[in-house]
Formats: C-alpha cells, structure tokens, sequence
C-alpha cells in the first residue's frame, strides 16, 4: 500500500512538472498553472500592499512607476492550517547550484537559492527568495536538473512580510563581476558582504514574464533570442585593453572574435534596465580615436528614456544626455575603475 502511495505520489509530481513545461525544459518556478493557461497576472502575481496586480511584475512598477523591482512576485496555491504557503519552489532548467543563503535576516531576499544555468548559451542565473526553506541537497556546487524542488514558498526577509503576501521573488539575469567584494570594500558600507559575488547589488535581471511570453508565443527559443529581441536603450563606449569577466563568462554576448586582435574599446549596447547585452570590441586598427579610461554615449533612444520612470540608463534632465549614477556604478563593477 505504501508501495502504491509513493508511485502514486510521483506520478502526480510528473504529471505536474509536465503541465508546467513550456518548451525545451523550461519550467515555471512554482505549481501555479495559471500562466501557462493564458490566465490574467491577477491569478499568479502577489501585489504589493497596493493591491495592484503590475506592482508585482518587473520594472518601474512601484511608487508610482519611480522604484525599481527586479524579478517577479508569484503568490502561493496552497496553504497550510497556519496560512503559511505549502507550494514547492522549482528549478526552471537544469544548472549548478552557485548560492544558498539561509539565514533569512542577511539579505531583502530573506533565504534564497541562486541557480547557474551554465549549459545554456548564454549562461545565466535565476534566484528563488523569500523561501521558508530550502530543499534537502540544495548546496552550492550541486547539479539541479529542470523541476527539482529548491525550497518551500515563504515570506522570509530582513524586513517583515505578512502572511497574506508571502510570495516567490523570482529573478533571471548576469552577473556583473567576479571581484564583487573588491567593489564593495570601496563602497565602505560598513556591513559585511556576505552573499560573495551572488550578492544582489552585484546583479542584473532581465524581464522574466516578458521572456516566459515570448518563449509561449513562439517569438523566441531561448534566451539569446530574447536578448536580441529587447531594444538597446543606449550604446556606451569604454576605452580599454582589459577583458572584463563579464565577458569571460558570457562569450556569447559579444559581437565578434577579439582574441589576437590590438583591443582598444568595447562597444556596449544597455537594455532598458541596464543590462550590457551586447558587447562590440574594437581594435586599434580601426582608429576610433580617443584615450584609454574615456567613457562616452554612442547613441541613445529619446523615446525609450522618455518612457523611463525609474531606474534609467542615461539622465536626459538637460539637453545633453549623461550617464546615470546607476550605469556609473555598473561600469564601475564592470571595469573595476575606482
């Protein structure tokens, strides 16, 4: 009888992680169905306070379109006596474990779990946070496979969460240096770092909804399709010999071979939230001018940074667009300038 429970049990699980599958492996985070339905985001998005449905979607969708959220806030299906969620917490593709974090009051993210998925091209991460716990096995240097529970739903945080908005923070994106700490040592904080490289102010994210819709609508297959769908808001150029990690650790984002070459500078092209998506080198041979250290706006789009409402790439206060704080302190981690 037992026998038949347990087989019956992951059955059920199989059939589940089936339903959630939405192409080559690709998982939704939680056993919410509701979007792979076509359901409205007011059946799997948890608002904030607000009671607005778009405050728990990514991009300037608080505070009245002026505060930045980076991921996507997915509420629970089921709940235990106590109101506390039950829902299991999947890993969206198959990759490595990188960061497990839990103890709830080091970080906003509460207890969460970071996932590399190295076998994808490019490489990238997704986060699971606010976890009441995380799954047996999940340790850093673990291989998940595509549907492996990383943890239970929560509401764990520095801060305090109700229990009636306990939700999933769920992000996708890069990481923008390996000597993360350098950075933050100069940034004389005051308080210790303890998430490593996987800290998330060492962290850029892409839209998760908006890349789960275009893989449902068959517009792309993978990431980098996705990447080459979203529009560059801005195109800066550094002048440098260096070879940033960011680029050792997604090769696939650069536009052409630079090995063997005399490189002078990258070409950066920003999505709207500051992700470095695409990464030109250029050579001496091509006499772009300019000295070493020079950091200079390319081109720009006057529409998309009207539309911004936070979070911006470039100031268009003036006549003349400058970089923004927020782009200076990512060209910073980048580049490793001080």
């Amino acid at each position: 009888m037992y026998l038949r429970l347990v087989q019956r049990l992951a059955i059920g699980a199989a059939v589940l992680l089936s339903q959630l599958c939405l192409q080559a492996g690709l998982i939704w985070p939680t056993p919410n169905s509701a979007f792979q339905n076509g359901q409205p985001i007011e059946t799997f998005i948890q608002p904030t306070a607000s009671g607005v449905p778009e405050s728990g979607l990514f991009g300037c969708v608080r505070s009245g379109g002026t505060r930045f959220h980076e991921g996507l806030d997915l509420f629970p299906v089921d709940r235990d006596r106590r109101g506390e969620p039950t829902d299991a917490v999947y890993a969206v593709l198959s990759g490595r474990i990188v960061h497990v974090s839990k103890t709830a009051g080091h970080s906003s993210y509460g207890r969460y779990v970071v996932v590399e998925h190295d076998q994808q091209v490019p490489a990238f991460h997704t986060l699971y946070a606010h976890l009441a716990s995380v799954g047996e096995g999940i340790i850093v240097g673990a291989r998940v496979e595509s549907g492996a529970k990383l943890g239970i739903m929560g509401r764990s945080a520095s801060y305090s969460i109700p229990s009636t908005r306990a939700h999933l923070h769920f992000e996708m994106g890069f990481r923008l240096t390996n000597d993360f700490q350098g950075w933050y040592d100069r940034q004389k904080f005051g308080s210790k770092n303890r998430h490593g490289m996987w800290n998330g102010m060492n962290l850029v994210s892409i839209n998760p909804l908006g890349f789960y819709e275009s893989i449902r609508q068959g517009q792309v297959s993978n990431l980098y399709e996705y990447l080459k769908l979203i529009p560059a808001i801005a195109r800066i150029r550094v002048q440098t010999t260096d070879v940033p990690d960011f680029v050792k650790a997604y090769p696939a984002l650069v536009t052409r071979p630079y090995v063997g070459k005399q490189l002078v500078a990258w070409d950066i092209a920003f999505s709207q939230y500051g992700v470095p998506k695409e990464w030109t080198p250029r050579f001496a041979e091509e006499a772009i001018g300019g000295r070493l250290g020079d950091v200079k706006i390319l081109t720009y789009s006057p529409t998309l940074l009207n539309q911004q409402g936070c979070r911006s790439v470039l100031n268009m206060s003036g006549t003349t667009p400058t970089i923004s704080a927020g782009t200076l302190s990512t060209l910073k981690k980048l580049f490793g300038f001080k």
